[in-house]
């Protein structure tokens, strides 16, 4: 009993425990209060917002987690030579599923009125476990969940009739098949071994999530590819190709003493070979691209005009822009020790990355601007009012400087806690602006905005000031 509660320890501290809590909360509140929100919205935002769309999302993420700390603990030398090790990981997690998982699920099912029955919920339960503990090795199971979560029970009359238990042989075949999934991935974990590509991205997985350097992960990542793709991505460079980093510098050289602009300059280029306003462009382009197809097709789904919550979903994500902007920070920490023995004091070092940091976020922030007005004029001019533009940009304006003090924050913490701690940190951002505009901004009027903003600003600010001083003290070897 003593292993089986350490083992549990392990799994349920840290960050598992903060995105529990966080779905968890979002679970709740929307059983308690979130039916009338979802109803109001549009077929297919309503179908995001709908309860079976939290139980899956509930269910799904927490075992995406659940199986990256999983496979990490299974693929150690020990877990082969220890008696009955992978067994009893096996078993905590499966208790960990059933008490943390499937239980708030069928609570949240009680509360109050719903049109799930409680079949239909355990197959959810099931099904977005076995998806959610896949994903890493079949990622494609990502696309049937997203269309269930996508998918609203108003516009498809099967789907209604599905939740609402009407046809049970269906929901056995499905749980059954769920079951199945589930008992391949444990004989899978019982037999991993040492020499497999899978054993390898398992290890990966677990020292990002654990904060192991990327430097180490890499080392690890290539050694267990073939031969012909090793030798290939060992002499690949992407500060050298295509040599573009080489060239700016070239022409920034000849100074004795570089003005701050030239410095910032030379700071973002550590960072990628891309230019961000290079990146923002391509985001740009592809968010166009995805509006334009989405508004055209969404009606067929069942979307009467899904135009307004497109335009500002997709320019709240190319000014988060996670992905292109946080990942690529991220991978930058590992070289702070070196980059810290530069003729610069602590705090310039510290100021002077800062502002490249923040000069990449404002590029972002004016691409989702300038997306948002070409997407509103064509698609949705309702939203083209002073007010609603001077909302726009006050909460969009504050939402990154909110954004830009927690980034500061967690990637110093990066450098011990992991990246999924900075990829929640760029979730949790974009989460609050999102709901903000959609659902809260547009119903509480502009001064009670303002207030809100004003806020947010202060906190903001207050977080940047605690960041800046922990960088100066911080030990970035």
């Amino acid at each position: 009993m003593v292993d089986y509660l350490r083992i549990a320890r392990a799994y349920l501290r840290g960050t598992t425990a903060a995105e529990w809590c966080f779905m968890l909360l979002c679970l709740v509140t929307y059983s308690v209060a979130g039916e009338e929100v979802g109803r109001n919205q549009s077929a297919i935002l309503g179908g995001v917002l709908s309860r079976k769309s939290y139980m899956a999302m509930f269910a799904y993420f927490n075992a995406f987690l659940l199986g990256v700390l999983l496979r990490d603990n299974i693929a150690h030398p020990w877990a082969s030579v220890l008696p009955r090790y992978r067994q009893k990981h096996l078993v905590v997690a499966a208790l960990i599923a059933l008490f943390f998982l499937a239980i708030p699920m069928f609570s949240m099912e009680f509360v109050g009125t719903s049109d799930i029955a409680p079949t239909s919920v355990a197959v959810i339960f099931l099904t977005c476990l076995a998806a959610g503990l896949w994903t890493l090795q079949q990622p494609v199971v990502v696309i049937p969940f997203l269309v269930f979560v996508f998918a609203s029970s108003s516009s498809f009359p099967l789907l209604a009739a599905f939740l609402a238990g009407t046809y049970p042989a269906a929901s056995a075949v499905i749980a059954f098949m769920s079951l199945l999934a589930l008992w391949a991935l444990a004989s899978r974990m019982l037999t991993l071994k040492e020499e497999t590509f899978e054993y390898a991205t398992a290890r990966m997985w677990g020292d990002l999530f654990r904060g192991r350097g990327p430097v180490e992960t890499r080392v690890d990542y290539l050694a267990a590819l073939p031969a012909d793709q090793r030798a290939s991505l060992q002499n690949f460079d992407p500060q050298k190709v295509p040599f573009n980093n080489l060239k700016q510098v070239d022409n920034l050289a000849g100074y004795s003493e570089r003005s701050l602009w030239q410095r910032l300059q030379l700071w973002r280029l550590g960072t990628t070979q891309l230019r961000a306003s290079a990146s923002v462009g391509q985001q740009f382009l592809i968010s166009f691209i995805f509006i334009a197809g989405s508004v055209y097709i969404a009606p067929l789904l069942g979307a009467k005009n899904p135009a307004r919550e497109f335009v500002v979903i997709m320019s709240l994500m190319l000014m988060t822009n996670p992905f292109n902007i946080w990942l690529l920070w991220s991978t930058r920490l590992h070289r702070l020790g070196y980059e810290s023995l530069r003729p610069r004091t602590r705090q310039e070092f510290v100021r002077e990355l800062g502002l490249a940091l923040l000069w990449d976020m404002t590029e972002c922030w004016l691409g989702g601007l300038l997306l948002m007005g070409i997407g509103a004029a064509l698609w949705a001019p309702e939203l083209l009012q002073v007010e609603n533009i001077l909302l726009f940009i006050l909460g969009t304006g504050v939402g990154q400087l909110f954004t830009y003090g927690m980034m500061g924050i967690w990637l110093l913490k990066l450098l011990r806690r992991g990246m999924v701690v900075s990829i929640l940190c760029a979730l949790c951002p974009f989460l609050a602006m999102a709901i903000w505009f959609l659902w809260i901004g547009g119903s509480i009027g502009l001064e009670l905005n303002i207030a809100i903003a004003s806020v947010l600003a202060a906190v903001s600010v207050a977080t940047i000031a605690l960041a800046y001083r922990r960088w100066c003290r911080a030990d970035l070897d």
